[in-house]
């Protein structure tokens, strides 16, 4: 569909509710307003057409910015890891060793590296290991056995106390004689009850009133009677927890009623213990029995749980967990002689003073560190290690010993320890001092502390030895070329390390930079060469848009957007520039081409690049200066075309950001197109103003017209209907 570009829209609607268009009249008011207003709707249909072109201007400049950038950030930019302008990009090394003992961590020098390593001794850290901690075993008191079995299984303690001032007594209402239903009555209760208080010299009785209620009557005076107990035995009697005063006989009446049923009085029949082996539980059930009748049925279920990796000794009352196992005890522990968790070994969690250590100082080389009875394994360790003290210190659960190991590795880094906790934790232990790591290069010994170490920028970490070289009194065994022999005469399992330039990645590289750049240069001179559409084709006013399908409005928009930036001289400047650093020769006579990346001979390609592998391939290995020395040069060039072209730095814009701006930088609002769009939409407002006035000052007239007519119109129909007409 052809649509003139000339064709208005009108922003504003010229009717108003100020009038009833051509009422008297006839005539089209609306249509007169719109086409006395079509002037001034004219001018402003075309500043939005103009407002509209330069937003779409500005967008297509910031397209352009962000490519520049893009590729600016991706070969051009000193921190990328493929940026051309730094010599450490083409200087990435390729690196093996020929033994597992010795790791290649880096190689970072650029000149070919081949040499052989032989490893006689590991670096290692000053370390000093305690014996075992605990003994393995855990031991019963069988004397106890016999008379904690009894407390254990003896029927419950439903205790009530009754105290005045300093005197007290108490009745376990389990004593109390029993009747046919195994419970005893309520009323032998009372009566025990005040049978005691009796006897105890204090002045309270107990009764039974209506419904089992219980009354206390007593004179206490200005004293007080306090009543407590288990609270099985309180709710058996109605009662609860109290203490009473007054000078009345009675001082209290239950609300509850007394239940003797309510008594618990039956024996445990059973004592229920945890045993837990290496984090798996078993629950064992002892019954009531004499001491070896306990010991047989621990030592069956036992058996049954765990089979043959625990022992018991039921002459000693000594129970063994196999090497290495943790064997641990909670419950009813006290029926077979035990505390409550005990344990084979050491828990971290442990106080000091459960383990029987009174002196709770530590001194690690000379630096003290204080303690308390309640503090654990747990934070004499953390303490330890966070102090900055130089060590280590860790609890082997396996071996159930403490380990104190110093944080450096080499000779010189002592480990020394005093106080309580160190005879604690550190008795029977074994010091083994720092060592050097012992190495040969080429026939030449040396030592390093660390298994860390560097040669000719090849880094290096030391894993393992490359064979056996000291004698019988530990002094090394060196041929007359300095080089390390074994017994045998060999030299081992000797390290080859080589490191060549990593060509392939400075290839890859290049291959991605020639690409892209003649994709960036491609998209740009398409740009600049497009044929000016956009004169033909103004952006469409909603009027227009009405009159279009959606694929209409695409077309013609796409049409519209051709040859906004075509002969663009802030665009062309920048190609020119990219192509003539291209061209450039370096100081030392260089350039790009005598290394096999040259122009495109076909003028339709506007300079790319085409790149000769081959011959690139072969400058880097055979004259790999010259090419880093070019490419760099060339490099720097190129950097200074996208800065002077895209610099988003608000101090120093490049010419494309000074024109359009970058969106989320100061210069979003601070450029050459946003000032005109900013004086646009000035222009805008002045003219909508204008409309707005005349359109009102149009209706007035229009409708002070129709008033006359109207009153024209009266003044003939009654002059009409005087005359008789």
């Amino acid at each position: 569909m052809q649509i003139s570009s000339d064709a208005s829209t009108y922003t504003s609607a010229a009717y108003s509710s100020n009038g009833v268009s051509g009422l008297m009249s006839g005539m089209d008011t609306e249509g007169l307003v719109k086409s006395m207003l079509s002037g001034i709707q004219t001018k402003i249909d075309r500043q939005n057409q103009q407002k509209t072109q330069l937003e779409w201007k500005q967008e297509s400049y910031r397209d352009v910015i962000s490519k520049i950038n893009s590729f600016q950030s991706k070969y051009l930019d000193l921190t990328s890891s493929t940026s051309l302008r730094t010599v450490g990009f083409f200087n990435q090394m390729k690196s093996e060793s020929s033994s597992s003992a010795v790791k290649i961590t880096g190689a970072s020098s650029g000149t070919a590296q081949d040499f052989n390593i032989q490893v006689a001794q590991l670096a290692t850290a000053s370390k000093l290991t305690s014996g075992k901690f605990s003994s393995g075993e855990i031991q019963m008191d069988l004397d106890a056995i016999a008379s904690n079995m009894n407390e254990h299984f003896a029927a419950p303690n439903q205790e009530i106390t009754f105290k005045i001032g300093e005197k007290q007594v108490s009745v376990n209402l389990c004593d109390v004689e029993l009747g046919d239903d195994e419970k005893p009555s309520l009323e032998k209760m009372v009566d025990a009850i005040n049978s005691k208080l009796t006897e105890g010299g204090i002045d309270a009785k107990l009764e039974i009133g209506d419904d089992n209620k219980i009354k206390i009557t007593s004179n206490v005076g200005e004293g007080e009677l306090s009543v407590s107990g288990s609270s099985n035995a309180l709710s058996t009697l109605g009662l609860k927890a109290m203490t009473l005063g007054g000078e009345n006989d009675t001082i209290y009446e239950s609300t509850l009623a007394a239940d003797a049923s309510k008594l618990d009085n039956t024996p445990p029949s059973t004592a229920e213990i945890n045993v837990t082996l290496d984090g798996k539980t078993k629950t064992l059930s002892i019954t009531n029995g004499t001491k070896d009748e306990v010991l047989e049925s621990l030592t069956s279920q036992m058996k049954a749980a765990f089979g043959s990796s625990v022992t018991i000794d039921k002459q000693t009352g000594t129970i063994t967990a196999k090497q290495g196992q943790t064997l641990s005890f909670s419950g009813d522990t006290s029926v077979i002689g035990l505390e409550q968790g005990a344990c084979t070994r050491l828990t971290t969690s442990s106080k000091l003073s459960d383990l029987g250590i009174s002196d709770y100082t530590f001194k690690i080389n000379g630096k003290n560190f204080e303690f308390t009875a309640d503090s654990t394994v747990n934070d004499v360790m953390n303490k330890i290690n966070s102090s900055g003290v130089g060590a280590k210190m860790v609890y082997n659960s396996l071996s159930d010993s403490f380990s104190l190991t110093s944080n450096e590795t080499g000779e010189g880094f002592d480990l020394g320890v005093e106080g309580g906790i160190a005879d604690a934790f550190f008795k029977n232990a074994t010091y083994k001092p720092g060592k050097n790591a012992i190495i040969n290069i080429d026939g030449v010994t040396v030592e390093r502390t660390s298994n860390n170490i560097s040669y000719n920028g090849v880094s290096m970490e030391l894993r393992g030895t490359t064979g056996d070289y000291f004698d019988e009194s530990d002094a090394l065994m060196v041929d007359e070329d300095g080089n390390f022999v074994t017994e045998e005469g060999t030299m081992g399992e000797t390290a080859n390390i080589t490191a060549n330039r990593d060509t392939s990645k400075v290839m890859e590289t290049i291959k991605g930079f020639v690409e892209d750049y003649n994709k960036l240069i491609e998209e740009l001179n398409k740009l600049t060469h497009q044929k000016k559409s956009y004169k033909e084709y103004a952006p469409l006013t909603e009027a227009q848009k009405k009159e279009m399908s959606e694929s209409e409005i695409t077309a013609w928009e796409k049409k519209a957007h051709e040859g906004l930036l075509s002969g663009d001289s802030d665009i062309n400047k920048f190609l020119s520039s990219m192509r003539s650093t291209i061209y450039s020769t370096t100081s030392g006579g260089t350039s790009l081409s005598m290394f096999g990346v040259d122009t495109s001979s076909n003028w339709k390609d506007y300079g790319k690049l085409e790149l000769d592998e081959e011959k690139l391939s072969q400058f880097l290995s055979s004259d790999a200066d010259a090419v880093i020395s070019t490419f760099t040069s060339v490099a720097n060039g190129l950097n200074d075309a996208c800065k002077e072209a895209a610099n988003t730095s608000s101090a120093s814009p490049g010419s494309l950001v000074a024109l359009a701006g970058v969106e989320g930088r100061v210069s979003e609002k601070n450029n050459t197109i946003k000032k005109q769009l900013d004086s646009i939409a000035d222009k805008i407002k002045s003219l909508q103003s204008l409309y707005n006035q005349r359109k009102e000052r149009y209706w007035k007239q229009f409708n002070a017209m129709e008033q006359v007519i109207g009153n024209m119109s009266s003044t003939s129909g009654y002059l009409t209907s005087m005359l008789g007409y």
